[in-house]
């Protein structure tokens, strides 16, 4: 069967939503700043999102995320002499010294440890530089494209860099791991170490935990190089936002929590399609009924709070061919949803129901009695010639 594409659009408004805010954007000092919702990826404000920024020790995001890829919480680290001469912050461990990875995870997340940065490298890595290539695959996997990490900590190196739009991509992906989400929304912790007198208490250093409600993390971080930042998360009404400010000159806390009011006040989430209610019935070639069209997930976008809910973008459907017979469950096409500035999101699109394929006894039949009955009628039609043919040479004869 030869391939079409058969394109339906429909339309759920007639007015073209607009992504813009309800109300003012905040200003911040911080040099780039973005809030993205953290269930759909969504961007809801951006202050140079694309400039690239030393993170500091918000670089331990990726850190963690890469050691929870690839080890497991139960192996141990061992602190070699690089590893106790590392500067910046630490828990001071000695030469030689064992962490459970699982310890050293909050060690890294909530006491910012420098030396426990490198101890994981060395573990998941085998060296500082080849678990710097690994943070920038794993970087790249969440979609952050331009950012180049050189180091498991972020003391400054020139070509060490991020951006606002991408940390929090990474953000994003890293909180989408349990482990990870526990860590960065705990206030303090005790570890084992190898003696008492050890620091063994850990205390969150991201003072949005005791300050603003429903924070959930993440990291804080500070160089001179790369002044005050920050990636908070919070949780209000169901919803889950992110914030990033890099390069902040003060007062990061309650820049934070302006940008985290603002997304949750100016903006709310909408269920544009609902994972298994039909959206079309479209036929199919050679099956003996329509196949339904079902989203395979749920799509929800965040439009701006003083907007009509009906308000929505747009959204079309791009069905693929399909040929009986059809499994219920199967690709079928996508949902494209967009608005004046393009394409916002696709959802995949499946069978809900199964069609099986036409017989094709019921067309043979009907041609087998078509031919019988024609070659009845031509038998009946030859014997009434005969029988004409007969009377009229009786007649001629008498």
């Amino acid at each position: 069967m030869r391939l079409f594409l058969a394109m339906v659009s429909v339309f759920f408004a007639t007015v073209v939503f607009f992504c813009t805010a309800a109300r003012a954007e905040p200003e911040v000092s911080a040099k780039a700043a973005v809030v993205m919702d953290l269930k759909t990826g969504q961007v809801l404000y951006t202050k140079e999102p694309s400039k690239r920024m030393y993170p500091a020790s918000t670089t331990k995001i990726l850190t963690a995320l890469v050691v929870l890829q690839n080890v497991r919480l139960e192996d141990r680290v061992k602190a070699s002499s690089k590893v106790v001469n590392t500067e910046g912050s630490a828990i001071w461990l000695k030469e030689g010294e064992e962490l459970a990875v699982s310890d050293a995870l909050y060690a890294l997340l909530l006491n910012s440890a420098n030396d426990v940065a490198e101890a994981l490298a060395e573990k998941a890595g085998g060296s500082g530089e080849g678990f710097a290539e690994m943070m920038n695959r794993a970087a790249k996997a969440c979609g952050a494209t331009d950012s180049n990490f050189k180091n498991p900590h972020g003391l400054p190196d020139e070509g060490h860099y991020t951006t606002a739009l991408d940390l929090a991509k990474i953000t994003r992906v890293a909180m989408g791991n349990r482990f990870f989400r526990e860590i960065v929304a705990t206030k303090t912790k005790n570890i084992t170490r190898t003696s008492q007198e050890d620091l063994s208490l850990l205390i969150n250093t991201n003072k949005l935990l005791w300050r603003y409600e429903g924070a959930i993390g993440v990291k804080t971080g500070y160089t001179i190089e790369a002044r005050q930042c920050l990636v908070a998360a919070a949780e209000r009404n169901g919803r889950q936002l992110i914030a990033v400010l890099l390069g902040s000159e003060g007062g990061v806390w309650n820049e934070a929590a302006v940008l985290l009011d603002y997304g949750f006040s100016a903006y709310r989430l909408v269920e544009l399609v609902k994972a298994g209610e039909v959206v079309g019935h479209f036929p199919v070639d050679k099956g003996v009924s329509l196949v339904e069209g079902k989203p395979s997930r749920s799509f929800w976008y965040n439009i701006p709070a003083d907007k009509d809910p009906f308000l929505l973008p747009k959204w079309r459907l791009k069905i693929e061919p399909v040929a009986a017979p059809v499994a219920q469950g199967k690709y079928i096409g996508e949902v494209i949803f967009s608005n004046e500035q393009g394409e916002i999101g696709r959802v995949g699109m499946v069978a809900g129901n199964s069609v099986a394929k036409r017989s094709l006894w019921p067309v043979v039949s009907t041609v087998f009695i078509a031919a019988c009955l024609a070659f009845l009628g031509l038998k009946i039609l030859a014997a009434g010639v005969r029988s004409r043919r007969r009377r009229s040479l009786s007649f001629r004869r008498g």
